[in-house]
């Protein structure tokens, strides 16, 4: 594999003081957690091979030992010091889809603590599209684990705030780098038996995948892989202190009319206009446009109607189909959880 470095697809650098950066590596090199925005979600980090910095984050978040964390790097080099092989199949997925939303599961190194992958063999690896994240990684010149930076099984944190509110100074420092323009959290692919086969959907859809790789198994909520390999999938997670309730598209506006005579402090969530009066409701928001626009509203949405003290959420579904796949499996599960 070659040693240039991967296709550079990000922003221009948002506006952030080197001193800041600066001031967040000190911090993650001396034992202390950073929460910093990726293109996807805020993540919480701590430094790959500091074993007593990761069993932070799981403190921090109240993250049972069995859920594997994601790691992060900003480079070719950081890449090979934490996984034990770079089959062919991955090299083509970095070149199509890095950096970028598309996390890979692959043999982990000896050398990265077990307790990052929850003691398995395998590790799930990411290269953030975010100007911020990569010029950390680049400061700090090594790799970070970083999941989503909430407490475990809340919806993930999308602005800077949601991060503040909710661990407050348990973590040293928060880095702002406004919305996070993806808004769920990343594709989690498996390469590392047979046909491979994505664990948890993201922006990267089977479509996407197929047309650089081949044949690709689609996400299943069921496979064994998914609830133990993949971060995020075996426990509960995406839940706000509001019960959702998904509609189909065809009755939104008639379930809706029949809410508001449930004496309900209701709210209402959106892909598309409908004929809803906002009287009656805490909590409006309409996301209009495409499935893109929906999920990177997604889980603001719930944190903003709890904020206003909606006790149900009346939520669009959407087709699952490319995104929409991503988006119902965080809804379906926001559902589940809240009931």
């Amino acid at each position: 594999m070659k040693t240039a470095p991967f296709n550079q697809k990000i922003s221009p650098f948002l506006s952030l003081k080197d001193s800041s950066i600066q001031m967040a590596v000190d911090i993650l090199r001396k034992g202390g957690l950073v929460a910093f925005p990726t293109e996807t979600v805020y993540g919480l980090g701590a430094r790959v091979f500091d074993s007593k910095a990761i069993s932070k984050i799981f403190n921090v978040k109240g993250r049972p030992s069995d859920n594997p964390l994601i790691v992060h790097v900003a480079d070719l080099k950081q890449f090979t010091l934490v996984v034990k092989k770079v089959p062919p199949v991955a090299e083509k997925l970095i070149k199509a889809f890095w950096p970028g939303p598309l996390t890979l599961i692959l043999p982990r190194a000896s050398k990265v603590p077990p307790q990052v992958s929850a003691g398995l063999f395998t590790l799930a690896v990411r290269m953030p599209n975010h100007p911020l994240a990569l010029h950390l990684l680049q400061e700090l010149g090594e790799p970070v684990a970083a999941p989503s930076a909430n407490r475990s099984g809340r919806p993930s944190p999308t602005q800077a705030n949601h991060v503040r509110n909710e661990l407050g100074n348990e973590v040293k420092m928060v880095l702002d780098g406004g919305p996070c323009p993806v808004g769920l959290e990343s594709t989690v692919l498996d390469i590392t038996k047979g046909v491979p086969r994505i664990l948890r959907p993201g922006q990267i859809t089977l479509e996407n995948l197929e047309a650089v790789i081949g044949k690709v198994l689609p996400y299943e909520t069921s496979s064994e892989d998914s609830l133990v390999k993949s971060p995020g999938s075996k426990h509960s997670h995406y839940v706000p202190n509001v019960r959702i309730i998904l509609i189909p598209e065809k009755e939104y506006t008639k379930e809706c009319e029949r809410w508001k005579r449930s004496g309900k402090k209701l709210g209402v969530l959106s892909r598309k206009k409908f004929d809803v009066p906002k009287e009656g409701f805490l909590f409006y928001r309409q996301c209009e446009g495409d499935d893109a626009l929906y999920a990177q509203n997604l889980f603001s949405a719930f944190r903003d109607a709890e904020a206003k003290g909606v006790e149900v959420l009346l939520v669009e579904q959407v087709a699952k189909k490319g995104l929409g796949v991503a988006i119902m499996d965080r809804l379906e599960r926001a559902a589940e959880g809240s009931k």
